[in-house]
């Protein structure tokens, strides 16, 4: 099992994007609209064991989450004061084996949660990481917003203002867990925590961006998940090189066993 959400990334990436593979793939993906944390997390743990055992495909899985904080494996001797006191605030509160430290999902967010085999795409587990941050940046440029990369893992607006939260497992090959994209997202949650334990750092969100390059007498935006959701898809599908598809349009037998398989869980 791994786990990746290093603060500090100390390598050269020799990482290439588009990613470059032998074979034509296409990735389902569905959105689930508001689901809680917790049915989310098992539901990633009934599809990897799936996806181990070759019995169901690939899936990006789309949703949103009500108010909840969560904490990865470094934080977990803290973790029942954190429940106390961010409970105390009307949010739901989980440890989970992903990487990284506390972070906060809620409505205005896009979650995506990658079931995936990465030998599918021929990618190491740091490729993938890089991969995932580059399929943010191609959204947001869509925005004209000029996200990048820093030395702490995600995708940053500068050194100090990160848009997207990211942190992920991987077992036997398979991801679990991902990405936490701001869009219309109530930040005022993020006050109450130490965003993936880094110390002077605030998040922001791509409404907020983009209405801070509108001129002061400009009418300001409210970007939705809804209206990123396709231009994320476009975005994954162009850095993974594949055929991003709704599960919903996909009537071959395999595919209709992983749509079953996901709306009956």
């Amino acid at each position: 099992m791994y786990s990746f959400n290093s603060l500090q990334k100390v390598y050269k990436s020799t990482c290439t994007f588009p990613l470059i593979h032998s074979h034509s793939l296409v990735l389902p993906y569905i959105y689930l609209n508001q689901i809680t944390y917790i049915k989310a997390l098992n539901l990633q743990n009934y599809l990897v064991k799936n996806r181990i055992e070759n019995k169901l495909g690939n899936v990006l899985l789309l949703v949103q989450h009500p108010p909840t904080y969560t904490t990865g494996r470094r934080e977990k001797e803290k973790s029942e004061n954190e429940r106390i006191r961010l409970k105390k605030f009307g949010a739901e509160y989980y440890e989970t084996l992903r990487g990284g430290q506390v972070t906060f999902h809620g409505p205005g967010q896009l979650v995506g949660y990658p079931i995936l085999n990465i030998r599918n795409f021929k990618l190491s587990v740091r490729c993938y990481v890089e991969a995932i941050e580059q399929v943010i940046i191609d959204t947001c440029s869509t925005y004209g917003i000029k996200a990048k990369t820093t030395k702490n893992t995600g995708v940053w607006i500068n050194d100090d203002e990160k848009l997207c939260a990211i942190g992920i497992q991987v077992q036997r090959y398979i991801t679990s867990h991902g990405f936490a994209l701001n869009c219309n997202t109530d930040l005022n949650w993020f006050e109450h925590i130490m965003p993936c334990g880094l110390q002077d750092k605030k998040m922001t969100s791509i409404s907020k961006e983009l209405n801070n390059l509108k001129n002061k007498n400009d009418l300001m935006e409210e970007i939705s998940v809804e209206e990123v959701l396709p231009n994320l898809c476009k975005s994954f599908g162009k850095v993974f090189n594949c055929n991003v598809v709704s599960l919903y349009e996909l009537n071959d037998e395999k595919n209709l066993q992983l749509k079953n398989a996901i709306l009956n869980f």
